[in-house]
């Protein structure tokens, strides 16, 4: 998600906003974390076929969590999840203590673009066979439609098309094409929907200025109201959501004073914090933004999506570590919980087995406890301790900025004159990483996904060597160390950005 404003907040604050475009610095780089050391390896999960739940260990009894709604929502920029993906997800999900799905893409033309469109009988299909594979895994499925005109990404330009192609809010013919949509979708078995004005422009159409001049606001609050209203005459089992434009913040606007005294009580509404990225998001916040919005807010956490990383830095980045700074008693505020997760699939993984963690039992989780059990979140992992070692150096995010602290230390202890024992060892084990890794993980899919930064990773381990002989040996010109060096630099995918410090520290001795 992202507000129109996200540009200018974008270049003002020379930062970047994660899943969408907008955030302020100090909540992209909190205080770094502690990670935890690698844990022995127990046996693998058999890899399970498409939508068939994941044979686990034996599990503690199911608590009652706090949270209503504990969430998945598939909300990212970018290629979308295939079929088999969202399948195998949501029997992840099962396992993992989620409740709700919720089919979100982007770049779905279906969901967004084409919104008016039926979905042909193929697409259907997949639909159908959604709904019924998160039926089978006690998982609600949530489906989000966005017939606003869409807000352009950086690299996009608007067009007149994109206009033609909104809904007219006081058109009835296009009220019942979107109704249309909803009837087909509950024909494949989906009773839930969200209503999306995210990411959208801030304008209300030509067509529509008659009925609602300038107010936005009251002609989105207005549609989901009669959507709302025809939908439940028609099934008492229909739920709507609805996410606005304004959709991150803790103070007033004319939007959510709109919301407050017009929206339906019943529809809950979304939001993502204080901004679009957040280290922290607390209770305190979301009993502020309840009073503003009329109703417990519906947090969507956008962690750990890394789609701005790709579309805004152009240094795509893997975001594989735990929740944290997440308040224990934030359930009792919210009326749900989702969780965006990043392009890739297998790689969430890791972050949304901590997050399932969290929204169980909060007040018992311990972030670096669940960080380690999560290394078997995805099927087929073997060697537990070599996947974690990988995640400890993708775990950089605006929950944790600074890299790993524990490689942090051998670097100031090298430089400080210290034993290189230590720091030697690490660069070694980096360097066997990619082997190691690739030997010991059985899923195919996990492997493709972590490759490229797997790679470029064990690289920054032999350049790791290379720096320590060269500062060691003064007879070392150091050509091959600097060579190799250009190379990671040269390479736009991020990973490893503190040991990167270290080699061009290096480079200047």
């Amino acid at each position: 998600m992202k507000k129109t404003g996200w540009l200018v907040l974008a270049f003002l604050l020379l930062i970047v906003a994660a899943g969408w475009w907008a955030v302020r610095g100090e909540n992209l780089w909190p205080t770094p974390q502690s990670h935890p050391a690698p844990a022995p390896a127990p046996a693998p999960n058999p890899t399970p076929e498409p939508g068939q739940q994941q044979p686990e260990p034996e599990q503690e009894p199911e608590r009652q969590s706090e949270f209503a709604v504990r969430g998945v929502i598939e909300g990212f920029y970018g290629e979308p999840w295939t079929h088999a993906q969202r399948l195998e997800m949501l029997a992840f999900m099962g396992q993992h203590h989620f409740t709700t799905y919720v089919y979100a893409p982007k770049d779905d033309p279906y969901q967004r673009r084409q919104w008016g469109e039926l979905y042909p009988p193929e697409l259907g299909g997949q639909m159908r066979s959604l709904a019924e594979t998160a039926k089978q895994n006690g998982i609600e499925l949530v489906y989000s439609i966005s017939p606003g005109i869409p807000a352009p990404l950086p690299s996009e330009q608007a067009t007149p098309e994109w206009v033609a192609n909104s809904i007219t809010v006081s058109s009835p013919d296009d009220r019942q094409r979107l109704l249309a949509k909803i009837d087909q979708l509950r024909g494949y078995g989906v009773h839930d929907f969200m209503l999306s004005f995210d990411d959208v422009q801030e304008i209300v159409k030509p067509e529509d200025q008659a009925v609602y001049g300038s107010d936005y606001a009251k002609a989105h609050v207005d549609l989901a109201n009669a959507v709302y209203r025809a939908e439940r005459a028609k099934d008492p089992d229909f739920q709507l959501w609805f996410a606005p434009t304004d959709y991150y913040g803790l103070g007033d606007s004319g939007y959510w004073q709109t919301i407050r005294n017009s929206l339906d009580p019943a529809i809950p509404v979304i939001w993502t914090g204080e901004w679009v990225l957040n280290r922290a998001v607390t209770s305190e916040q979301a009993d502020q933004v309840a009073k503003l919005l009329g109703r417990k807010p519906m947090l969507w956490d956008n962690y750990p999506v890394n789609d701005y990383t790709y579309a805004i830095n152009k240094r795509p980045q893997l975001i594989m570590g735990p929740l944290e700074n997440r308040s224990a008693d934030l359930g009792e505020h919210l009326s749900g919980y989702l969780t965006n997760p990043q392009i890739q699939p297998e790689a969430s993984k890791i972050s949304l087995a901590t997050i399932g963690d969290y929204l169980r039992d909060p007040h018992s989780y311990e972030a670096a406890t669940a960080w380690k059990a999560a290394m078997h979140g995805p099927a087929g992992v073997q060697d537990e301790e070599a996947l974690l070692l990988f995640s400890q150096y993708a775990a950089q995010s605006t929950l944790r900025p600074g890299g790993n602290p524990d490689f942090a230390k051998l670097a100031a202890d090298y430089w400080q004159g210290g034993d290189p024992a230590a720091l030697r060892e690490e660069f070694q084990a980096l360097a066997a990483l990619p082997d190691r890794v690739r030997q010991g993980t059985a899923n195919p899919e996990l492997l493709l996904e972590i490759s490229p930064w797997l790679t470029k990773l064990g690289e920054e381990g032999q350049a790791g060597l290379l720096a320590m002989q060269y500062l060691e040996n003064p007879a070392d010109r150091g050509e091959s160390f600097r060579a190799l060096l250009g190379q990671i630099k040269g390479n736009p995918l991020q990973i490893g950005g503190e040991i990167v410090e270290f080699l061009q520290q290096a480079a200047q001795r």
